[in-house]
């Protein structure tokens, strides 16, 4: 049996983006609202992260999915969502305080209230700002293997999902929105009263899924500089259309974006080491863990050295996040502390 391959340009770039996705949490909070990073990271190049993650979910998911098998099919699907299901189910209880902490500051609700604000959001959102990744994922899986395994051709679940993802970029922003007939505007307000937003399994995870589903089965590989170059291109466009659009959260231009930067990064072949293994460990650390850095931040700002500004926060909050991951990522690799890789 040959060695399995590892993807190692993947896990350098799965790494800069969980970066980024902290850098924008991090930006949203503590920086000011005329700051350029605002725009460049918080609007802009985060917005390459998640649809990569989802590519990349899919792509290594039904790399061992052959519908052809369906019994073996099922399973490999229901074991991967049991175990995304439990990593969301450890980290909302792991967020739990900061749960608290927020339903003190922001005025408390009566109980039943609180009670069913807290359901709804983890059923259709999550709690915590970054863990709607979690049953978003569980949701696209399960939705694409549906459609593939009843015999569906990939081109015709990639339409479905592009105009799936469509439907969501136009319904989060408002640029988009308020040119809607009054009608369709009635209907994506009671929509967002009781599923609370877009990005989700449906209208986001589906469509980038089923793109990983297309790298699994096609076994193409896009040349490395048609890739970059791709890269490049619709990176620039998704800068013209959050500056014109003000698209913040879903960005059309992201998906070919995405496409491409999984192309290039799953098609470099460097040497394997034991740093890409723990970078792949550490990204994982720093999307599930950043925000309690914040809070971290928060609780001990008087006692800082360091001045309030943006430096000094952003060094503040990042050295000890990217020292608490890469510190678990090696831990883990420890005979007693394996336990740690259910974690992430």
């Amino acid at each position: 049996m040959g060695k399995k391959r590892q993807y190692n340009g993947l896990d350098l770039v799965k790494a800069w983006l969980a970066v980024l996705v902290a850098s924008r949490h991090m930006i949203q909070i503590f920086y000011p609202a005329e700051s350029k990073w605002r725009l460049v990271i918080g609007a802009w190049l985060s917005n390459l992260a998640v649809p990569v993650f989802f590519i990349t979910a899919g792509f290594f998911l039904f790399c061992k999915v052959d519908r052809q098998r369906p019994g073996e099919s099922r399973e490999a699907v229901l074991k991967y969502c049991k175990r995304i299901v439990k990593l969301y189910l450890l980290w909302s209880v792991i967020y739990l305080p900061i749960d608290y902490i927020n339903w003190v500051n922001g005025g408390r609700q009566d109980g039943a209230a609180a009670v069913l604000n807290y359901l709804q959001s983890f059923f259709f959102c999550s709690t915590t700002v970054q863990l709607w990744y979690l049953p978003a994922l569980v949701a696209a899986v399960i939705l694409v293997w549906a459609v593939y395994q009843r015999g569906a051709k990939v081109w015709q679940i990639l339409v479905v999902g592009a105009f799936l993802f469509a439907v969501g970029c136009i319904s989060d922003n408002w640029y988009f929105n308020q040119r809607l007939p009054m009608g369709l505007q009635k209907l994506l307000g009671l929509y967002f009263r009781y599923f609370m937003t877009v990005r989700n399994g449906v209208f986001y995870g589906f469509f980038f899924v089923a793109l990983g589903l297309w790298f699994a089965k096609s076994k193409r590989e896009i040349p490395l500089f048609c890739s970059l170059a791709g890269t490049v291109a619709f990176v620039m466009l998704m800068l013209y259309e959050v500056i014109r659009c003000s698209n913040t959260n879903m960005v059309f231009s992201s998906a070919p974006a995405a496409f491409c930067l999984f192309a290039a990064a799953s098609s470099v072949r460097w040497k394997d080491r034991p740093l890409y293994i723990r970078l792949r460990a550490a990204s994982e650390w720093v999307y599930l863990s950043h925000v309690y850095f914040f809070h971290l931040y928060a609780m001990t700002a008087r006692w800082n050295p360091l001045p309030a500004t943006k430096k000094g926060i952003t060094v503040s909050v990042m050295i000890p996040m990217l020292a608490f991951a890469w510190g678990m990522a090696c831990l883990s690799e420890k005979n007693g502390f394996r336990w740690l890789k259910k974690m992430i």
